[in-house]
């Protein structure tokens, strides 16, 4: 311990001797380091971070399987079965968000939050009780049950002011009255639904039942007992799946399971690939750092030999040099490492900033907890090794004798030469790659971006209004409001036309099965929306054929349909789509609607997916039935296509709706060029977190080429010399010199783009539009990497040129 104490205060004061080289080396690794630990810190919240609940290992999400779909869900008496049979959890429960959200009044004005319906162990299987109040019981979870609810703290804290009499009073849930029975404690959390909402801020019962849905529209999760473990689950949960075949064989399908997996498992599965590039794509940069200061540490050895050579002849074996190098290098590494936690502070805000609210599941728990400090020491450490390997084996084998010579500094130089020029060769190969991957990103960003939606984005304000309870409970009801709504909002000042659609473009979706009057059923489902007259004009979505809907294709006309070019080219190939009788839905219950027009393809899952096959109908034409169905997984979305920017209108859109119901709150209004952003919001970050690797990456291999032959120049100082004053032009000096260091950049780029090819078909399904190994990405990249390392090599050159043969010749 006295001899590391006493390597570590000569370390220090060597450093502190040379304050360029160690600030140099400790910017380079900070920025290697805080970029790891920022990504890290991201990869820690989503991925490592268990989910905040009771032993977290033994929560389960059990959901229908099949040999060739994963499906994350269940239906009600499924689960009711399962829950029944099953010898492996303590508690099973059944959760289903509210739509997209409920209407909340009582306290202040009327608000849109998020909401849930969960079955009673919900709480219990999550390990949770409430901070005030009970969770529900049997009876509440029943058909016919008391309305009850429970709220997040966090509601109850900004909504009722932390009122601890709350519960026991009603609120207004969807214009139904429910009774607050429990206050859920501070800092529980649960994002409902099978995309990255919101966290739920009301529950209610769900009430499943053995009659209710079966269709997959349900989260089931349990918890293990202690002893179980999840493959014993698994079997256990096998055989409930069979006897449940067998009891209701006409329910289970052909090859359908049932699968358990891990609850955090399933919540990251979407995003773990993305994060796993980004950390190693993150990693390469350290790489680079890594080799840049290994470098730096190659030419400072190389100024240090004649130590080394005194240290050796006093007695000091290369073990006692290795551990003074490798001391001198974790002091740079840790002081790498400090500055790149500080500037990951900083980078966290502006990553939390930058990612898009639905992309990653609980991406505001990024924080600098334990594990992130860890991983930033380790990587210190492990760093501050790897670059203390070379030069430390480099002075394990010096040659005592010729060292301590006058003149002797020179001997081992060529050892050095040639592992700094490969040091440089790995940098430059290691940046093609990263700049190959963020070249591919960027030309996938701007293709999404050329992409035609198939409407006018441009003067389109959006928002949501969720019509719910007794008030709007028939399609006639509801028909009623949009009209009223429709006429306030078209007579605005700035507003040109106004509509009513169940699901706007690159948002939610909609299906529903259908069949073709004369032809056999079809047995998929296509998407499915319920729009008011205008809707077309407003999103200017071409016509092709026929008509579209007229305030006259109300409820008692005759049923009307409307269907776009994907629908006619795959359903209608052989003959004309007007007046063919389209019949919504299945069986005696399915709606017989006549097509009265085509209307062009647009984009509905994203831009960089085909536009489906959809068909439309008059809202005023949808049966009660189907209405109520519509607005218990969505709500309802206007559209207003404006005279000038939409923005503006924010205020007056508000105020007329809460005239028209003040218990209707107005949620989600933006702009529809807003939504479009939104839809590619994923790709613009993968686009600028690779990018900004890249350029770190290619700053990093310059300064390290630059390096290198500004180290090379002074070395052959006398050779220059020599050459000058036998005759040689300033231009083949020149020349020498940018070819030396051109040839490493080749080497690098040959290298790296063999590495590239690897890499970037891992990146295959995040591209659009641009091959993984497109060759203009590859050729227009190495160009770029070749320009920076001539500008790299420019500077040492001309200073070649600039040498005085006779003063060179002296010095020697």
């Amino acid at each position: 311990m006295g001899t590391l104490l006493q390597d570590l205060r000569y370390g220090l004061r060597v450093l502190m001797k040379q304050p360029g080289f160690t600030a140099i080396a400790v910017l380079s690794l900070a920025l290697g380091i805080g970029a790891n630990t920022a990504i890290f810190s991201i990869v820690n919240a989503v991925l490592l971070r268990p989910l905040p609940y009771p032993h977290p290992e033994r929560l389960m999400q059990i959901s229908q399987s099949f040999p060739a779909i994963d499906n994350d869900a269940a239906g009600e008496p499924k689960f009711l079965f399962w829950q029944e049979q099953n010898q492996s959890f303590t508690a099973l429960a059944i959760e289903q968000p509210i739509g997209s959200g409920v209407n909340l009044a009582g306290g202040s004005e009327a608000e849109y939050v998020s909401g849930v319906k969960v079955s009673k162990d919900f709480f219990d299987v999550l390990g949770v009780q409430p901070a005030l109040g009970r969770v529900f019981t049997t009876a509440e979870d029943r058909t016919g049950g008391d309305r009850v609810a429970i709220l997040s703290n966090g509601l109850w804290r900004q909504r009722f002011g932390a009122d601890a009499g709350l519960v026991g009073k009603t609120v207004s849930i969807n214009s139904e009255n429910f009774v607050v029975v429990g206050i859920l404690p501070q800092g529980f959390q649960y994002q409902s639904g099978f995309q990255y909402l919101q966290p739920a801020d009301v529950f209610v019962p769900l009430r499943p039942s053995p009659q209710g849905d079966p269709d997959p529209n349900y989260r089931v999760i349990g918890r293990l007992r202690p002893t179980v473990t999840r493959q014993q689950a698994q079997a256990d949960m096998q055989q409930v799946a069979e006897a449940f075949r067998a009891a209701y064989p006409q329910q289970m399908q052909e090859g359908e399971g049932v699968a358990v997996t891990p609850l955090h498992e399933k919540l990251t599965a979407n995003v773990r690939p993305l994060l796993l590039i980004l950390l190693g794509a993150v990693g390469l940069v350290l790489l680079i750092a890594c080799a840049n200061v290994a470098n730096l540490q190659l030419v400072r050895a190389a100024n240090r030999q004649k130590e080394m050579a005194i240290r050796v002849a006093l007695g000091a074996n290369w073990r006692r040099l290795l551990k003074q190098l490798l001391s001198e290098g974790m002091l740079l590494a840790l002081a790498g490492g400090m500055a790149g936690l500080l500037l990951a502070s900083w980078g966290i805000d502006a990553l939390a900033a930058l990612i898009p609210e639905r992309l990653l599941p609980r991406f505001n728990d990024l924080a600098l907890d334990w594990r992130v400090l860890g991983f930033t020491l380790a990587s210190s450490l492990v760093t501050g090794i790897v670059f203390s390997l070379a030069p430390a084996l480099q002075a394990s084998r010096i040659d005592v004798s010729p060292a301590l010579k006058e003149g002797g500094k020179g001997v081992t130089a060529a050892g050095r030469g040639r592992l700094r020029r490969i040091l440089v060769v790995a940098e430059v190969a290691l940046s093609l790659m990263l700049l190959v991957s963020a070249a591919l990103l960027i030309r996938t960003f701007v293709n999404l971006r050329s992409v035609a939606p198939g409407f006018e984005t441009r003067h389109v304000l959006t928002f949501q209004i969720s019509p719910t309870g007794a008030t709007y409970n028939t399609t006639a009801k509801v028909g009623d409001f949009y009209r009223r709504a429709l006429e306030r909002l078209d007579s605005l000042p700035g507003v040109q036309a106004a509509a009513v659609t169940s699901n706007l473009p690159l948002s939610a979706q909609f299906r529903m099965p259908f069949g073709i009057a004369g032809q056999p059923e079809h047995p998929e489902s296509v998407q499915f929306r319920l729009i008011t007259p205008e809707y077309f004009a407003v999103m200017q979505i071409p016509l092709r054929q026929g008509r579209v809907f007229a305030d006259t294709d109300a409820a008692g006309a005759g049923n009307v349909a409307i269907v776009n070019e994907a629908f006619a080219r795959k359903y209608l190939a052989d003959a004309s789509a007007l007046g063919q009788t389209l019949m919504i839905g299945r069986g005696p219950r399915a709606l017989a609607h006549q097509i009265v027009g085509v209307v062009g393809d647009v984009k509905q899952f994203a831009l960089s997916s085909d536009a489906p096959p959809m068909m439309f109908i008059p809202a005023a034409q949808a049966p009660d039935g189907l209405t109520l169905v519509m607005r218990r997984f969505l709500s309802c979305q206007f559209v207003l296509r404006t005279s000038g920017e939409p923005a503006p209108l924010t205020a007056a859109v508000k105020q007329t709706m809460a005239e028209i119901d003040p218990a209707l709150p107005v949620s989600h209004i933006r702009p529809m060029q807003q939504i479009v952003s939104e839809s590619i919001a994923a790709e613009r970050f993968n686009m600028a977190l690779m990018g900004l690797f890249a350029g770190l990456g290619l700053a990093l291999a310059g300064i390290g080429l630059y390096g290198v032959m500004s180290y090379s120049v002074a070395q052959r100082m006398h050779e220059i010399g020599i050459r000058m004053a036998l005759g040689a032009r300033r231009g083949a000096v020149l020349t020498m010199v940018i070819r030396q260091g051109v040839g490493l950049a080749l080497a690098g780029v040959g290298i790296g783009l063999v590495g590239a090819f690897a890499l970037t078909r891992l990146l295959s399904s995040l591209l659009y539009g641009v091959s993984a190994t497109d060759p203009l990405t590859f050729a227009v990249v190495s160009l770029v990497l070749l320009g920076v390392a001539l500008g790299a090599c420019f500077v040492p050159a001309r200073r070649a040129t600039r040498v005085d043969p006779m003063i060179a010749l002296r010095y020697e």
